[in-house]
């Protein structure tokens, strides 16, 4: 049922659109391979017909296997249900096999049929020739891309029949855009500058400082961080408890090559190949929280580089063909006889003798579901096999060949992870399921942005800079009056419109420090041995906070705070307590007045001033206090617990 979700639940909308925004009319009975016929075939027939059981050799998970057909024949004629076999089958009521099977209803039936007389048309040949706007092999002036992903956007709007909402307004788009790029919100006297200047390109310079600081190379690091790290860290006897510091570590280099210009390939190539001790390598986790139980193993390590740096999903392909998608048990094997001979924990990754019997092959387990005990040789994914020349490390190679200019997996993945940091989804989405039959909302768009990041050498800089530029990501979050739901969704998916997203715990975290005043702030409950729904041992304040504050990393407008999470804002000592930086603004301005102090305030946390009737209370509220600091307490407080904080609008 994973496909049926990723085909139908999250990405039908935008198929459905795509559908309609690449042809001039479609026909009210018209049915498209990714959008009506494949998400019938998966829940009926690939149980039967797919990867794993193929009876009578028919498999119908992609165009050519059904063409070819099985052992009687062609599945399909183009053009003509009444004379394929598939169709006979599922007419009579043949298929789905079994008795106790539900046939197909009248309406599922009505979309193959339509679907074979048409010719078998798909969303991914109507791709084919949408142009990029932009040339690839040459790299452009943000402005240029910036201005290229807005029309693409727009002709995918206008031919759906959707209207963009507007651009957002001053203080909305400085508080997103420093979130997203330096991870806490901006200082009083950063919002006060950026909102009273008068330069018409004040946007496109305050992104170009924000990428400028160390701060967007943390913010970068951690989130790669927490795409890498499992729900639960592992641990092993050596490690002890679970290495939270080691993890942070990671992330922090990740920020830190950046931040030194390392490109997305150089850096890449650093944790592949990384040999040593973690006390000097910080990337040797890597291999640790993609394994099993803390240690290196070369399963898991596929996986997770197929997923983060190739944008495929190739976990089912471990025991046996994926029956969903088009991945084979030796492609996923053949990838994984890279990652044979290194081996390792938390604490360093060696080279040796590891999973593999000799360089550049591996064995499958006896765990896999089909064929353990065979031994598969290293191959490229949708490449040719690598012939080992009695070297025992084959992570430099395939390192080489994974960050080439010309691999289509490498920059296209990071695209879209990038797409999806901003956007909260995919052009490709999920962001990890690169195939045919799932293709990208917007086809020229994602080869376009993909064709920059190569032409800038992958240069991470350059694509946030491109993309926080354009007025995609510079909307608004708020929707026209009277839009019923469904145009709300259906804006969102095409990019109409910003969603609104939930900070993750890490930038709440700093953002709340800023606020505050104070780099230490520590907001844990007092309880020493655990902490609220976990048992785990409390590590330090950064470890509770992340705990209690992570959010749903597939999907940040999912709102996933709850009573923990609110008794903490609202009754926590520390966040009742004094803010250092309100003390710091009241000793440079002793004779502010309530005025002041309040916009001062909203400035600090909601980047924007307040509007009359939000002065008019909060000086109501000081005024009438028995002391005035105390109030201005309760007003900070009271900020940090709008929802207008805790969100990116």
């Amino acid at each position: 049922m994973g496909v049926v979700r990723s085909v139908v639940g999250a990405g039908v909308l935008a198929v459905g659109l795509l559908a309609t925004a690449t042809s001039p009319v479609a026909a009210a009975e018209e049915s498209l391979l990714e959008r009506d016929v494949l998400p019938i075939l998966t829940k009926n027939c690939l149980g039967c017909h797919g990867g794993l059981k193929k009876e009578g050799g028919l498999d119908l998970r992609t165009m050519p296997a059904m063409l070819k057909g099985g052992e009687s024949g062609p599945a399909i004629e183009k053009g003509h249900a009444d004379r394929s076999e598939l169709w006979k089958q599922i007419a009579s009521d043949n298929m789905p096999a079994g008795d106790d099977r539900e046939k197909l209803s009248a309406a599922d039936k009505a979309k193959i049929k339509h679907w074979i007389n048409a010719g078998m048309p798909t969303v991914s040949e109507r791709q084919k020739d949408v142009e990029t706007v932009l040339p690839a092999a040459k790299r452009h002036e943000p402005r240029q891309v910036a201005e290229a992903i807005d029309l693409h956007i727009s002709r995918f709007l206008d031919q759906a029949g959707l209207k963009p909402v507007g651009l957002s307004d001053d203080a909305a788009f400085l508080r997103r855009v420093t979130l997203d790029l330096s991870g806490r919100v901006p200082t009083a006297e950063e919002a006060a500058t950026f909102l009273d200047s008068k330069d018409p390109d004040r946007r496109a310079k305050l992104i170009d400082a924000l990428l400028d600081r160390p701060d967007f190379g943390k913010q970068f690091g951690r989130t790669w961080r927490d795409w890498v790290c499992p729900p639960e860290l592992p641990s092993n006897g050596n490690a002890g408890t679970q290495p939270y510091g080691q993890a942070r570590a990671f992330g922090d280099w990740i920020g830190k090559k950046l931040t030194e210009g390392k490109s997305w390939a150089q850096i890449t190539r650093e944790i592949l190949t990384v040999k040593g001790e973690i006390g000097k390598n910080p990337q040797v986790i890597f291999y640790a929280l993609v394994g099993q139980g803390g240690g290196t193993s070369a399963d898991g390590t596929s996986r997770a580089v197929a997923s983060l740096f190739m944008g495929v999903q190739l976990q089912c392909a471990r025991c046996h063909d994926d029956p969903y998608r088009d991945w084979s048990q030796r492609e996923h094997w053949g990838l994984a006889a890279f990652f044979g001979r290194a081996q390792g924990d938390f604490t360093k990754i060696e080279t040796g003798k590891g999973a593999s019997k000799k360089p550049g092959e591996i064995a499958i387990p006896g765990s896999a579901f089909k064929n353990s005990g065979q031994t598969i040789k290293a191959a490229f994914l949708r490449g040719p096999e690598y012939e080992a020349k009695g070297t025992d490390d084959l992570r430099p190679p395939f390192a080489k060949w994974l960050t080439a200019k010309d691999n289509a997996f490498f920059a296209r993945s990071l695209v879209n992870r990038t797409w999806f940091y901003l956007f909260s989804r995919g052009i490709v989405n999920p962001i990890d399921d690169f195939r045919e039959l799932n293709p990208p909302s917007h086809p020229g768009l994602i080869r376009m942005l993909s064709n920059e990041f190569v032409a800038a050498d992958f240069d991470v800089k350059h694509l946030f800079r491109c993309l926080c530029n354009s007025q995609a990501y510079q909307r608004t979050t708020r929707f026209a009056p009277g839009a019923d739901d469904r145009d709300r969704s259906a804006l969102t998916t095409a990019f109409g419109r910003m969603p609104m997203r939930l900070m993750t715990a890490d930038v709440l975290f700093d953002s709340l420090k800023r606020a505050y005043g104070d780099e230490k702030l520590d907001l844990r409950t007092g309880i020493k041995d655990s902490t609220v729904g976990m048992a785990a041992p409390v590590g330090d304040a950064w470890l509770e906070f992340q705990r209690r504050f992570g959010i749903n990393e597939e999907d940040a407008t999912d709102f996933t705070h709850g009573v923990a999470q609110m008794l903490t804002m609202i009754n926590h000592p520390r966040l009742q307590a004094r803010s250092k930086a309100l003390e710091a603004f009241l000793k440079k301005n002793p004779d502010a007045g309530v005025d002041r102090v309040v916009e001062w305030l909203y400035l600090s946390t909601l980047s924007r001033r307040p509007v009359p009737e939000e002065v008019s209370e909060a000086r109501e509220f000081v005024e009438t206090a028995t002391d005035a600091n105390t109030a201005y307490d309760g007003v900070l407080w009271m900020l940090v617990n709008r929802s207008e904080f805790l969100l990116i609008r």
